[in-house]
C-alpha cells in the first residue's frame, strides 16, 4: 500500500512538473512572438508614429539584430525625427550609438529637436569614468553646439557641459550674463546653471538679477543667492513681502531654509498670518519643518515653530491651490513634532 501511495505521489509530481514546464515554454514562446510583433511594428513605416512608439515599449531588451536596425533607422533622414530619437534612446551605449549621436549633432541639416533630445540622452548616459578619448570627443562636439542657431540645442549643450563643470561652457555663460548682451540661453536658465556649478563662485554675476522685473529670473536669483551674505537681507525681504511674486517667495523660502540660521524666527510669522495665502503659509510650514529636520536648532526655536503649527491647527481652515487643507496638515504635523523633538514633547507635557 505504501509503495502504491509513493508511486502515485511521484506520478503526480512528474505530471505537475511536466505541466509547469509546458506552461513555461508556452509563456516563453508567447513572449518571443509578442516581442517580434512589436519589433516589426516599430520598423514598419506604414504604421502611425503613436503605434510605433507604443510598440517600442513592448520590445524589451533588443536582440543583436534589432540593435543594428535601430542604428540604421536612426541614420535614415526620411524617418520621423521622433522615431529616430526613440531608436537611439533604446540602443545600448556602445561605439555605434556614440558615433551615430556625434555624427547627427555635427550635421547642420539635422532637426534641432533631434539634436536637443540626443544631447540630453547622451548627457544622462555618460559618466566621468568614460574613456578619456570619448569624453574629449563628446566635449568638443557639445562645445560647438553652444553656438547652435537653435536655442533648445544651445540650452541642452549648456546643461550637459555646465553640470560636468566644463570651464569653456561656464566661462562663456558667465561672460554673456555679465555683459547682458548676446545671451545665448534664457537668463533664468543661465542663473540655474551657475547655481548648479556652485552659486558661491558666481555671486557677482548673479546679484544684478536679484531685483529683475521678470519673476522667473528673480525666482532663480533668490534661489541662488540665499547663501550670499551681501544678498541675504534682500532675499528675506522678498520672502516676507506679500506683494512679491508667489514663485519668487516660494524659491526664497526654500533657499533660506537651507542657508539662514534665523529662518525659523521669521518664517513663523508667515505661518500664523491669516492674511497670507494658504500656498505661502503651507510652504512656510514645509520649509520650516525641513529646517528642523536637517539643522540642529535650539530648543526655544523648535518650540516656537511648534506653537505656530498649533495655532494653525486651531485656526480657521484654508485650502491651498492644490487642495491641501491647512488646519488638517497642521494637525498631522503637530504630533509628529512632539514625537520627533524631545524639547517640543517636554514643553507640551509640562504645559498640561
Amino acid at each position: 500500500m505504501k509503495n502504491n501511495k509513493s508511486a502515485i505521489v511521484i506520478c503526480l509530481f512528474v505530471c505537475l512538473s511536466i505541466t509547469s514546464l509546458l506552461h513555461a515554454q508556452q509563456d516563453t514562446a508567447s513572449l518571443r512572438i509578442n516581442k517580434q510583433q512589436a519589433t516589426n511594428t516599430f520598423f514598419d513605416k506604414t504604421k502611425t508614429k503613436t503605434d510605433r512608439q507604443n510598440a517600442l515599449k513592448k520590445i524589451g531588451y533588443p536582440e543583436d539584430d534589432t540593435f543594428k536596425k535601430l542604428i540604421a533607422l536612426s541614420k535614415d533622414k526620411t524617418e520621423d525625427k521622433d522615431i529616430r530619437l526613440s531608436a537611439l534612446k533604446t540602443h545600448r551605449f556602445d561605439d555605434d550609438y556614440f558615433n551615430t549621436v556625434l555624427s547627427i549633432l555635427s550635421d547642420p541639416a539635422e532637426p534641432a529637436s533631434l539634436k536637443a533630445g540626443l544631447i540630453k540622452d547622451i548627457g544622462q548616459r555618460t559618466t566621468f569614468r568614460m574613456p578619456t578619448n570619448l569624453r574629449q570627443k563628446l566635449q568638443s562636439t557639445l562645445r560647438l553646439r553652444l553656438d547652435d542657431q537653435d536655442e533648445s540645442v544651445r540650452l541642452a549643450a549648456y546643461r550637459v557641459l555646465v553640470s560636468s563643470h566644463d570651464i569653456v561652457a561656464i566661462d562663456k555663460l558667465v561672460e554673456s550674463m555679465r555683459n547682458g548682451t548676446n545671451l545665448t540661453i534664457p537668463v533664468a536658465d543661465g542663473i540655474e546653471l551657475l547655481d548648479v556649478d556652485g552659486s558661491s563662485k558666481h555671486v557677482s554675476t548673479i546679484r544684478p538679477y536679484l531685483n529683475n522685473s521678470n519673476p522667473k529670473i528673480q525666482a532663480q536669483a533668490v534661489r541662488a543667492l540665499a547663501n550670499d551674505p551681501q544678498s541675504r537681507k534682500t532675499v528675506v525681504e522678498l520672502a516676507m513681502n506679500k506683494q512679491t511674486n508667489k514663485e519668487v517667495r516660494m524659491n526664497a523660502l526654500r533657499s533660506l531654509a537651507r542657508e539662514d540660521e534665523t529662518f525659523i524666527q521669521y518664517v513663523t510669522n508667515i505661518i500664523i498670518d491669516t492674511r497670507e495665502t494658504a500656498d505661502i503659509r503651507y510652504q512656510a510650514m514645509k520649509t520650516g519643518m525641513g529646517r528642523l529636520n536637517y539643522h540642529k536648532e535650539p530648543d526655544t526655536i523648535q518650540i516656537r515653530f511648534a506653537q505656530a503649527i498649533e495655532k494653525v491647527a486651531q485656526g480657521k481652515n484654508a485650502r491651498t491651490s492644490d487642495g491641501k487643507e491647512l488646519t488638517n496638515e497642521a494637525k498631522i504635523l503637530l504630533p509628529h513634532l512632539r514625537k520627533t523633538f524631545p524639547a517640543i514633547n517636554r514643553y507640551y507635557k509640562f504645559r498640561k
